[in-house]
């Protein structure tokens, strides 16, 4: 998982002189899907578990679509 700490929303702008620069801000793709994941795991009402457990299977979640992403990336390679 090479590009976890990539932000999820990263802004390229231009400076006066017209070369661009990368400006990162706000979340990592990594906590962004964390956090998408944490957000269907609450709305099930099947998930049972302490609050722990469940921001950890989230993150695991997380873990396993950047894995997944990467493989893809590199198979079009």
């Amino acid at each position: 998982m090479s590009k976890t700490n990539e932000r999820a929303f990263p802004i390229h702008k231009i400076t006066a002189g017209g070369s661009p620069y990368l400006v990162e801000f706000g979340l990592t793709k990594r906590e962004l899907f964390a956090a998408m994941a944490l957000q269907g795991l609450c709305a099930c009402s099947d998930v049972v578990g302490e609050d722990k457990d469940i921001a950890r299977d989230a993150v695991e979640f997380a873990d396993a679509l950047l894995a997944e992403l990467a493989k893809e990336k590199e198979m079009r390679k």
